[in-house]
């Protein structure tokens, strides 16, 4: 299978809408999980045809849009022709920590003030109670509830009284990067979380040559290259295998080998804009060239959609 080291990390499940920044478009500064699917809530930096009306949208988790006070925004269409881009969500209402004497669902989970888990503990909600009777609780930064290993705890009432403490809840740890756990409970599991698991040896790509004329790329990640004339490749998952192999005739709807003879006139190769590799690429290519716009900074990359 052919394919993008960066574009496996971004294409995950991470959480309902499917990558860290965007799959095809800029990433937002404070690393919301963005999807470019038509359905996903928020789009910005994807891209949209110069024109499109505004759509509705909503950047945080689809289980708290349009509960308790969240409610949707709208995302404008910036740009014009081809190239056009969603700007950022404005005007949404997000969860915000339960504010538990308000009346309101201010963390948009479906419950309001000492009903909310979040609130067992507050001294507004440590009311009279049955001995016996039990509550769940939770004293985790909010969104995390439920999250990864994140679980309530349970309190029991002694005493006529609430404790003040919340037994046998998992708060957010760090996280482990060799596993899918999440303990960070951020929706991003193990590898996926580049954030804290991108240097981490567990989610290092290896080189295995699996066919003649393949070599092992130079560098690795965003850095990584191949010879000119050769394609990355990435098996076995995420975060899988690499090795750069030559390119033939069947890899022309790859932008990585569409500067290349064996692709010259190919129709699959349309649309593209292709130079000569730079000098200073030293006849290396970027290890994957068919992510736009990601790729449109690459500076070794013969062929891409950017404009």
């Amino acid at each position: 299978m052919r394919g993008s080291l960066i574009a496996a990390m971004f294409a995950v499940a991470c959480g309902p809408t499917g990558h860290f920044g965007n799959d095809g478009g800029t990433p937002p500064d404070d690393g919301r999980q963005i999807s470019c699917d038509p359905s996903a809530g928020d789009q910005q930096g994807c891209a949209c045809g110069g024109g499109s009306p505004a759509r509705a949208c909503y950047s945080s988790d689809a289980s708290t849009r349009n509960v308790g006070v969240c409610h949707d925004g709208t995302q404008a269409c910036l740009g014009g022709g081809e190239f056009g881009m969603y700007d950022v969500c404005q005007g949404e209402i997000l969860p915000g920590a339960e504010n538990c004497t308000n009346g309101l669902d201010d963390n948009c989970d479906g419950t309001i003030d000492c009903a909310d888990p979040t609130c067992a503990t507050d001294p507004a909600c440590r009311t009279g109670c049955t001995d016996g009777q039990t509550r769940p609780c939770y004293d985790g930064p909010t969104g995390t509830d439920g999250v990864g290993t994140c679980r309530d705890g349970t309190q029991t009432c002694a005493n006529s009284m609430w404790p003040a403490n919340c037994p046998g809840e998992v708060l957010p740890g760090t996280e482990d990067c060799a596993t899918l756990a999440d303990k960070n409970c951020n929706h991003l599991p193990g590898c996926l979380d580049i954030f804290a698991c991108l240097n981490s040896p567990a989610c290092v790509s290896q080189c295995q040559i699996t066919m003649p004329g393949c070599v092992c790329p130079t560098g690795n990640g965003d850095n990584a290259t191949c010879p000119a004339g050769m394609l990355g490749i990435t098996t076995g998952g995420f975060p899988g295998n690499v090795e750069c192999c030559p390119c033939t005739a069947s890899d022309c709807g790859n932008a990585g080998c569409c500067g290349e003879s064996v692709c010259a006139g190919n129709p699959a190769c349309g649309g593209l804009t292709c130079n000569s590799l730079p000098p200073a690429c030293n006849g290396q290519v970027n290890f994957d060239c068919d992510d736009f716009p990601e790729d449109c900074d690459e500076p070794c990359c013969k062929c891409t959609m950017c404009p």
